[in-house]
């Protein structure tokens, strides 16, 4: 009973501690006394234990239904040991003719409240007193003592949100909407103007746009970040508000999430909340930028970290013990656990191209939508809040290419800059601007729809090809990679157990025959395109860096038809100089790092003989086109670079596609 009175009607008053401690004294007494009562009774030893059984899981019981207690959870705030933030109060209190020093506690939203009475309670959010300057918290300050001022009724009134009284619960307008309405913008805006006459309309319309930009800009901040935490119960983070300080000083987060604020209030705010920003003067166009002289640059470490968890067990608390749960540094979470962040938006983001279709969704179709300026259409939770990416098309997009960059193995560089990734080779990409790029209807080069956890043919290829250019050997990750393909332990992506495509489908355009002729494949890997230009006729030699790739082919097809050699593109045999007559090169010199095309591509065009033939099949991109090597796609002046010592291009071909862009083209050197 006396945990129910505690709990139920006294919790503005007794702090959440102290409920717990006359909870368990009250619980450990009632037990203790129960087994010496029993005991004494002779009821036996069973019935002793069960009521001790009993005691120990109510004492359980008690600890766990505790639930946030935002009084207690935001610390008392001493003004003496801030003399910055004790000015401001008390040139305010001055200018609104309030005397007493009020107390203050910090809060962990970025807002500010007080409540009136003997003494006057300020509750004051920390990123306000960390992300504004004197004379704009001074502003905002002096605005809620005016507010305090006002009779309980006009304080209802000025507080309703305006928007809610369209629509009651029932459905129907609230039927007091109109007046309530006229009556809770005369009050703001008497509020306004007695508040600009105090502390000036430049100074309050550029505090409150700042609040306001804070506001937005701290959400998503949660959104992004501390939710994350709270969804995989990793306890709170402790660097919260650091992060946040972070992002906002060295990140650009308010001029970054400025675009899509000023949307919200020009499209989405109640009509009469636009019209009173605008009378008080605000200014979209004006950039919002940090604040240079902030009244506290930080808080001490301690504080800051008490702060978090008060944040957290604010929005995300749930009932149990505070004292159990543990906190520590965002920045100390593996960057492999927040791509589970962006498969969740992925699959939320698909979700809506569904209800929105009315079919199941692929990603194609989210770029389609995005490219054709529908991603507004789709609903997600995404959508709720403003966020610091420029576009909706960014917004649906993002999700779908960060979990295929990161299928790739790209990683944040930053915890606090996830939008920035980092490949295997050092190469970065931004994926907001990749994602504006796709909007545009630019190739992209990414496999967008392919799970999370689902096994990447490239996976291997990506990452020995990482660990050989890490040790100053661009070529050695063929070897392991034939090498571990025959104990089982890596897999060739490009081993289809046939020739390619491209390549049949261009000898047989040509009816291409070889009888008597010689030919050559470079990087022949398994054999299957060898033994293909083989099987026409033709005299073929093939050779890959890998002896493993060799003793494998010539395993796999033994007999005479081919001759497997082992020998380096680099640094080839010199009597193979103009020594054939056709020389098939299938992504060969794509899969060296891009330094090394321009010599791989003029040793290609040397093998070449009088009136003989060279044929490159290659994936391609465009010029300037971003490259989540390997492979190291062909650009078209590389292709056109095949055209060198003599040979001519015949005719190049284009196969265009957002994910997988080839080129087939056709050289011939003159007889």
């Amino acid at each position: 009973m006396l945990h129910l009175l505690l709990t139920m009607h006294l919790n503005a008053f007794v702090p959440a501690w102290l409920q717990v401690l006359c909870g368990i004294v009250v619980l450990i007494g009632a037990g203790i006394g129960g087994v010496t009562l029993i005991v004494e009774l002779d009821g036996g030893l069973v019935l002793a234990v069960v009521w001790g059984a009993l005691t120990c899981v109510c004492l359980y019981a008690l600890v766990m239904t505790q639930g946030p207690n935002v009084w207690w959870d935001n610390p008392a705030f001493a003004l003496d040991e801030h003399p910055r933030l004790r000015r401001v109060f008390l040139e305010a209190m001055e200018l609104a003719e309030v005397g007493t020093v009020p107390k203050v506690r910090l809060w962990s939203l970025p807002a500010m409240t007080v409540h009136t009475g003997r003494r006057i309670k300020f509750w004051l959010g920390l990123p306000l007193v960390t992300e504004l300057e004197e004379d704009e918290l001074r502003a905002i300050v002096v605005r809620h003592l005016l507010v305090s001022r006002l009779s309980w009724r006009d304080r209802w009134v000025a507080s309703l949100n305006l928007k809610d009284l369209a629509r009651a619960a029932s459905g129907k307008p609230h039927p007091d909407r109109a007046r309530l309405r006229a009556q809770a913008k005369r009050i703001r805006q008497e509020l306004w103007r007695e508040t600009a006459a105090l502390v000036g309309q430049e100074t309050l319309a550029r505090a409150t746009r700042r609040e306001i930009m804070i506001d937005h800009a701290f959400a998503w901040h949660v959104y992004r970040y501390v939710r994350l935490w709270a969804d995989h119960h990793w306890g709170f983070p402790s660097d919260a508000f650091e992060s946040f300080r972070w992002k906002v000083r060295e990140d650009g987060l308010l001029a970054r999430i400025q675009p899509r604020v000023d949307t919200f209030v020009a499209e989405k705010l109640d009509r009469h909340e636009r019209e009173l920003l605008l009378e008080l003067g605000w200014d979209s166009g004006a950039p919002v930028a940090p604040a240079t002289d902030p009244v506290a640059d930080r808080l001490p470490a301690r504080l800051e970290r008490r702060m978090a968890h008060a944040l957290w067990r604010e929005l995300f608390g749930r009932p149990g013990s505070p004292l159990g749960v543990k906190g520590g540094p965002i920045r100390d979470k593996p960057a492999e656990l927040w791509v589970y962040y962006q498969e969740a938006e992925r699959i939320g983001v698909l979700a809506a191209a569904t209800a929105l279709l009315g079919r199941p969704a692929s990603a194609e179709d989210v770029v389609r939508l995005a490219a054709g300026g529908r991603a507004g259409e789709l609903e997600w939770s995404h959508t709720s809040a403003s966020c610091p990416h420029p576009a909706p098309e960014v917004c649906v997009l993002m999700p779908l290419l960060d979990v295929a960059l990161r299928r790739l193995g790209y990683l944040h560089a930053d915890p606090f800059v996830q939008r920035v990734l980092v490949g295997r080779l050092g190469d970065r990409v931004d994926v907001v601007e990749l994602a504006g790029e796709v909007a545009r209807g630019l190739p992209y080069g990414l496999e967008l729809g392919v799970e999370l956890n689902a096994r990447d043919p490239d996976e291997d290829v990506r990452r020995l090809a990482a660990e050989s250019l890490a040790a100053g050997d661009p070529i050695g990750w063929f070897e392991r990679l034939y090498a571990e393909s025959d104990t089982g332990d890596a897999i060739v992506p490009w081993d289809f157990r046939r020739p390619h495509v491209m390549l049949v489908d261009w000898a047989s355009k040509r009816g291409l025959r070889g009888k008597g002729l010689r030919a050559l494949v470079v990087g022949a890997g398994l054999g299957n395109d060898a033994q293909y230009i083989a099987g026409l006729g033709f005299e073929t030699v093939a050779f890959d860096v890998s002896e493993s790739a060799v003793r494998l082919a010539g395993e796999r097809f033994p007999g005479e038809s081919v001759r497997y050699v082992v020998a380096d593109l680099l640094d080839p045999p010199g009597e193979w100089r103009e020594a054939f007559d056709l020389v098939v090169e299938i992504s060969t010199v794509q899969a060296l790092p891009e330094a090394l095309h321009s010599e791989a591509i003029a040793r290609v065009s040397s093998f070449v003989g009088p009136g003989g033939t060279l044929v490159v099949i290659a994936s391609a991109r465009n010029e300037g086109q971003p490259v989540f090597a390997p492979p190291w796609p062909l650009t078209p002046s590389e292709i056109a670079a095949f055209a060198t010592g003599g040979v001519v291009m015949e005719e190049s071909e284009d196969f265009p596609d957002a994910v997988r862009h080839h080129c087939r083209a056709t050289f011939h050197r003159p007889a």
